[in-house]
């Protein structure tokens, strides 16, 4: 399985620092242009950077700057939006949570003594959820990953194919109406089409920039989902194709 391959490099290369093309082929047993393509996408995710003729590993505190970059574009926009999806939380909800510079602010306008349920993967999320009285929670993921303060890898967890979730919350780096809800992390990726597929109802939380945008992977058709939160009117195609299949924007 690719994902389980990609995973199985990330570790190597994170145990050895370095690595060449040539050695990676035969360890893993795949063709050259197999190993070419599964490089390019852990260099997408800045796990490592190409070198001559193979790869190495990027440290982990360059990877965590990068968060810290994310978080201060359209800090303003992503709390307001953060402040709007607070609203959509009642009690005995049960809800997930993504990781993600827009979702980290939506804990900062929930009331503190309000009972009901969080799901996440998000380091900043649980960090915020301790403070609550009432709050049950629940953590997925097996391995932390610092360049999105995110726990990764779920083959082993079962606790997504038990929960009932009412409504998620969702990141995204681009929403679009041909490539839907996307993101560049392959890892994030899987659990986030587990969690929108279990879900009642999905809401997406991104501000203006992210609208009409692509990246590298989808996880959700922007059909499937039930409410874009965001800081001002989308696009008119996407306002248009919202309209006709009633998904609700606010802004």
């Amino acid at each position: 399985m690719k994902s389980k391959r990609i995973y199985e490099i990330e570790s190597f290369i994170k145990k050895n620092k370095t690595a060449s093309i040539d050695e990676l082929k035969e360890i893993f047993n795949v063709s050259v242009n197999t190993i070419r393509r599964d490089v390019n996408l852990l260099a997408e995710m800045n796990i490592v950077k190409k070198v001559y003729g193979g790869i190495e590993v990027v440290e982990e505190e360059y990877k965590a700057v990068d968060y810290q970059e994310r978080n201060v574009e359209n800090f303003n926009a992503k709390k307001y939006i953060g402040q709007l999806a607070a609203k959509q939380i009642e009690t005995n909800d049960i809800v997930y949570v993504d990781t993600g510079t827009t979702t980290i602010h939506i804990l900062d306008y929930v009331d503190k003594k309000l009972a009901f349920t969080i799901i996440t993967n998000s380091l900043d999320i649980m960090n915020k959820a301790s403070q609550f009285e009432n709050v049950t929670l629940f953590i997925i993921g097996e391995k932390y990953k610092p360049r999105t303060r995110s726990f990764i890898g779920i083959d082993s967890n079962l606790l997504l194919t038990r929960f009932n979730i009412t409504k998620c919350f969702m990141a995204a780096t681009g929403v679009n109406i041909s490539n839907g809800l996307s993101n560049s992390e392959m890892e994030e990726n899987l659990i986030k089409q587990h969690i929108t597929k279990k879900a009642k109802e999905t809401y997406v939380l991104a501000d203006y920039s992210k609208m009409g945008q692509s990246t590298l992977l989808t996880y959700c058709n922007l059909k499937d989902i039930d409410k874009i939160i965001t800081d001002q009117t989308p696009p008119q195609d996407i306002s248009q194709y919202c309209n006709e299949h009633n998904i609700s924007v606010e802004y």
